[in-house]
């Protein structure tokens, strides 16, 4: 039985990893094409908020298609679909029609990825959960990393790359229904509300808002930048190549950290160092006189790809650290929970974008920093506070209500503590 269950995880952990690459490969490559075209920020921020609205609507709908036809059903469905969705980008250089087929694909990819979330979070339990989110996110990372080769070695062919990235996601669906994989069992659930997530995980609630928009306004925002100002390709690949190399980096000591202390201080220092980096990076401008010269040009793509490694490394593990400190509170619904974590974050995601489409008429080219320094820094002041409040709460619960501590044994254990009938007398 335990093997069989390792089994499982891995089969849905690499099926996972594998949608990943196409869909890391999608985001960067779209924003390029969009530029090669001549298209402007506006639009490609358009064509992300679509997918990250589809996304959403993915997530709304997600719970009720997994629980009637079953996870694996749910997986190769959403795969299969996401596969044809993509070959049909070759069809067209509509930014219209791209929309509509990005806002689909994300509906098709938030079931994907609320089908992986929910099967491993009801599989594992709390005490290692950290630990198997991580090697989850290390493995989605590999192939995030491995996604950006795919678009620096496709960049001059597209076309190839939509047809290899579709067999990819079908060599997905192809892994997964050809595993002993042992799905969890699936049953009509309470309808969970925002507002119980919120008064249980404020603190995960926001922090997965603010993953979702700081990681999607890096991933859309840095390819058309760097593109607009000349940067090649492939080096551009290897730009956000770095957020995943980052990513990579920190998301195991991250795990191992959240399983041996309370998540919220993760959230606070990962949040408090994004402002850090971000108050820093707006002031120090590094692309002033950016066609001075090669070796200025060569210094500042390496302080870039090392500033975008911490902030890959720092931003893409907070979503999965909201998610094991949300299932620290035991949720009747497991797919519930995760589907709408993953609402919230693609909420996050159309957010980020959105905003930086609307202000960077007002704010110019500075619009970027700006939204990353009040997202960031909105997380790291309301996680402080949330902990003070606990510390707070803590140190005065005793002197108001002593009973609650007489004794530390679960509730569920309650009876045990019974005395047995024939001491009644």
């Amino acid at each position: 039985m335990v093997k069989a269950s390792l089994v499982s995880l891995f089969a849905i952990i690499l099926a996972s990893a594998l949608a990943q690459l196409a869909s890391s490969a999608l985001l960067t490559s779209l924003p390029l094409q969009i530029a090669s075209i001549g298209g402007s920020a506006s639009q490609a921020g358009l064509v992300a908020g679509a997918y990250s609205l589809g996304f959403m609507a993915g997530c709304m709908r997600g719970v009720r298609m997994i629980n009637r036809i079953g996870h694996i059903r749910a997986f190769a469905g959403a795969a299969g679909l996401t596969a044809l969705l993509v070959l049909l980008f070759k069809n067209s250089e509509s930014i219209i029609f791209w929309t509509v087929l990005r806002f689909f694909m994300g509906a098709a990819f938030a079931m994907l990825f609320a089908t992986a979330d929910a099967w491993l979070n009801e599989t594992v339990k709390d005490e290692v959960r950290g630990r198997v989110l991580s090697v989850n996110s290390i493995v989605i990372g590999a192939m995030a990393i491995l996604s950006q080769i795919f678009v620096a070695h496709y960049t001059e062919v597209p076309l190839q790359m939509l047809e290899l990235l579709s067999a990819i996601l079908l060599a997905a669906v192809v892994l997964l229904c050809m595993t002993r994989s042992v799905p969890p069992r699936t049953y009509k659930s309470k309808r969970v509300k925002f507002r119980e997530i919120w008064a249980q995980s404020p603190v995960a609630v926001l922090g997965a808002f603010a993953s979702g928009a700081i990681v999607t306004s890096l991933l859309t925002i840095v390819p058309f930048s760097l593109s607009k100002a000349g940067v090649g390709g492939s080096t551009t690949a290897l730009m956000i190549a770095m957020l995943y190399i980052g990513r990579l980096m920190f998301q195991w000591p991250f795990g191992s950290l959240a399983d041996r202390m309370d998540r919220r201080w993760l959230i606070l220092g990962s949040s408090t160092l994004i402002t850090a980096i971000m108050v820093t990076f707006l002031l120090a401008d590094p692309f002033t006189g950016w066609n001075s010269g090669f070796l200025r040009n060569y210094h500042l793509l390496t302080m870039l790809g090392l500033v975008l490694a911490v902030l890959g490394g720092l931003a893409f593990p907070l979503q999965s650290i909201c998610v094991a400190h949300a299932f620290e509170r035991k949720p009747e619904s497991s797919v519930a929970l995760s589907t709408y974590l993953l609402f919230i974050w693609a909420a996050g995601s159309v957010a980020g974008p959105t905003l930086i489409s609307i202000l960077a008429p007002i704010l110019g080219s500075k619009t970027p920093d700006f939204i990353l320094i009040s997202l960031s820094g909105s997380l790291a002041l309301f996680t402080a506070y949330r902990l003070y409040v606990a510390k707070l709460f803590m140190f005065r619960r005793p002197s108001r209500k002593p009973l609650l501590i007489v004794s530390n044994m679960p509730y569920a254990n309650y009876h045990q503590a019974q005395p047995s009938d024939k001491y009644k007398q």
